[in-house]
């Protein structure tokens, strides 16, 4: 029995002292060499389980800085601002201008306001009827002027447009003497549908007074507080400059808030 130990550790001492691979390596060098009778390894050929991940190195140092780009447009921030602004006043100019002549109430046209349709509280002379009062009006024919001009200088003095129904009506447009240095640079509004019952415009509780103008031609716009609906509507001067003396034309008052 003794003899017998001694020669299976002999047999077994080789094994010993070499490296036994374990479970893991031993079927994975299975799984890896199909056949059956190469499933024998060592280390020098089995893969063992992988080792578990080392620590992160130290990260290298920043790369070189870029370099700059052009200048950008936030150096002309300013400039660009102040030309989009430009441009946007020039195209509001130009929009107004188409807003307003769509939204004239047509005073100006014979064809759709008749002579017999304005009228005023006096006139200076034959050659300064009421109907001569609309806004543009520069025809002289016949030895007439251009424009309406009361007989005195007097609150109380008004020019008057029949729309021969109610309306709605949004606001006014005024110009001054077309040959002269003459206008009104302050009026109030009444309007109604019977001349027996008129009201003034009114703002905050009291009767507003209107900006008039300041030249001959320019034209001058006059959006009122509210819409109004009237068949009568006059304008009654407050203030003006040498004689009473104006052009007119009304708003539609569809385009109230446009203009």
């Amino acid at each position: 029995m003794k003899f017998l130990v001694i020669c299976c550790f002999i047999l077994l001492l080789p094994c010993v002292l070499c490296h036994m691979p374990t479970l893991y390596e031993f079927f994975s060098h299975v799984v890896a060499n199909v056949n059956a009778s190469r499933a024998r390894c060592d280390s020098n050929q089995c893969q063992g389980r992988p080792g578990k991940r080392g620590i992160e190195g130290a990260r290298g140092l920043p790369g070189i800085k870029g370099e700059q780009g052009e200048p950008g447009t936030g150096e002309h921030l300013e400039k660009k601002i102040k030309e989009l602004e430009d441009s946007f006043l020039m195209i509001k100019k130009l929009m107004m201008r188409k807003i307003s002549g769509i939204c004239y109430m047509d005073v100006k046209n014979r064809h759709i306001i008749s002579d017999s349709q304005i009228t005023a509280s006096s006139i200076f002379n034959y050659n300064h009827q009421a109907y001569y009062g609309r806004l543009d009006n520069l025809d002289r024919s016949g030895g007439k002027y251009p424009y309406w001009a009361a007989k005195i200088n007097a609150i109380g003095e008004w020019h008057q447009v029949d729309f021969d129904a109610s309306t709605l009506i949004g606001g006014i447009v005024t110009q001054g003497c077309p040959i002269c240095d003459e206008w009104v640079t302050s009026f109030k509004i009444l309007y109604g549908n019977s001349t027996s019952a008129m009201k003034t415009i009114q703002e905050n509780g009291s009767d507003k007074i209107f900006a008039g103008n300041s030249d001959r031609s320019t034209k001058v716009t006059n959006i009122f507080p509210h819409v109004i609906i009237c068949r009568y509507i006059r304008v009654y001067p407050q203030t003006w400059l040498g004689h009473i003396e104006m052009r007119v034309e009304y708003i539609e008052g569809m385009c109230h808030g446009l203009l």
